[in-house]
């Protein structure tokens, strides 16, 4: 049986290793690709003055009483007419979404468009229809998005100090995105798939000091446990097809698993270590940034899981969509390397690893709220450091999928 066929689901370790979803099974309808991301930077000191604002302008509307709230398991849409439709109506008024006027009353083109504006600014894929998480997500109170605010510019304002090098990288683990960050401009952006609600991804501050080509990856004991050996049981051939080697211990001698009682304890003693190439659960790259979580960036063969809004499918290491891009702008031409050799290097099997001399401060940050051109986002407190401000969302790593290694 094949790795990503596995169909149940193991939690990681701090080793970055996991089962990871692959495509749901809701995947009929044709969906929304997430929009790239912004090139606003989420912490300076604009974003800390419009995020100030942002604090006063909810406290006005908590002052004022907050706003209303729909019914609960309703669905609205363009061309519906009802009291529900009218609530909605005075509840993105409130927040901004749309401007008053038109019929209270008719979901019209306008109201449309004021709710896929308010699902894109909450990380929703933008559909303009009202149900499930839109709908949970709207009634949120006002004080509770104050809440958030408030704790968010916090964070802002404890970050700001640590930023002052040339260059670095934010990844926020929130809202599933990078930036790299030159001289107070964003200059790369990437998607990000960042750790499950069980696994979640840390608040790390690190350097990324090297490059890797083709890694290696050595499963985690839990995984080899809880996945491979069973999955060995189904199938003798598996290790093979996913050319994953066994070994007596960590730098110890290689294994014939042929050799191996696969149903008896000392199945469990052996390590795991999958050869490098584009099945690899790291991918073809890996950024090398050492610190205490033994967490860090790198490629993955689950590329389709950068089409969701919602991308936490990982085991705490952050995957990251243009890592050869942001490899190039580590590396900014060190050793004569850029994005075409390294493409070449990876097409030819050149295993290496690659200094950086100046090494590159990243920052794994956890912003829920934030300015993105003068407009206020929001995101899930998906792993409850808001304190529990408000959780709306579904467990993405719970649906029904096919599934992979990948860390």
């Amino acid at each position: 049986m094949m790795l990503s066929k596995l169909l149940s689901a193991v939690v990681g370790t701090a080793m970055c290793g996991a089962l990871l979803s692959a495509s749901p099974a809701s995947a009929q309808r044709q969906r929304i690709p997430p929009p790239e991301p912004s090139r606003d930077a989420w912490v300076s000191p604009a974003a800390i003055d419009g995020l100030r604002q942002a604090v006063d302008s909810y406290q006005r509307i908590v002052s004022a009483g907050g706003w209303p709230t729909l019914p609960n398991k309703i669905t609205l849409r363009a061309g519906d007419s009802d009291a529900n439709v009218a609530i909605l109506r005075r509840r993105l008024e409130m927040s901004g979404d749309i401007r008053p006027g038109g019929d209270a009353y008719a979901f019209d083109s306008k109201l449309e468009a004021a709710v896929k504006r308010y699902q894109l600014r909450n990380g929703l894929e933008p559909t303009g229809i009202v149900y499930g998480i839109t709908q949970r997500v709207l009634n949120v109170p006002a004080d509770t998005r104050l809440r958030q605010l408030q704790l968010n510019l916090g964070r802002m304002q404890e970050l700001l100090p640590k930023l002052g090098a040339p260059r670095y990288i934010l990844m926020n683990s929130a809202s599933f995105e990078l930036q790299g960050i030159a001289g107070g401009r964003v200059e790369v952006t990437s998607r990000t798939i960042a750790g499950k609600r069980a696994t979640p991804t840390p608040n790390v501050s690190a350097s990324v000091q090297a490059i890797n080509l083709l890694p290696y990856w050595h499963v985690p004991g839990t995984i080899a446990k809880a996945a491979l050996i069973p999955a060995i049981r189904k199938d003798p051939s598996y290790l093979y097809k996913e050319r994953i080697r066994v070994f007596s211990t960590f730098g110890g001698d290689e294994i014939d698993p042929a050799l191996v009682n696969w149903w008896g304890p000392e199945a469990e003693r052996y390590v795991f270590r999958q050869d490098p190439g584009p099945q690899n659960a790291l991918g073809v790259l890996r950024f090398d940034m050492p610190n205490k979580h033994i967490v860090y960036m790198h490629d993955t063969p689950m590329k389709n899981l950068f089409g969701f809004f919602e991308r936490a499918y990982s085991a705490g290491c952050v995957r990251i969509e243009n890592f050869l891009t942001l490899a190039d702008w580590v590396l900014a031409g060190v050793g004569g390397w850029n994005r075409a050799q390294l493409e070449s290097a990876i097409a030819a099997g050149q295993r290496t690893t690659i200094k950086v001399p100046q090494p590159v401060p990243v920052h794994f940050i956890y912003l829920t709220a934030w300015m993105d051109n003068g407009v206020v986002q929001f995101r899930n407190d998906l792993y409850n450091r808001d304190d529990r401000a408000f959780d709306g969302g579904e467990d993405v790593a719970a649906r029904t999928m096919t599934l992979s290694v990948a860390p």
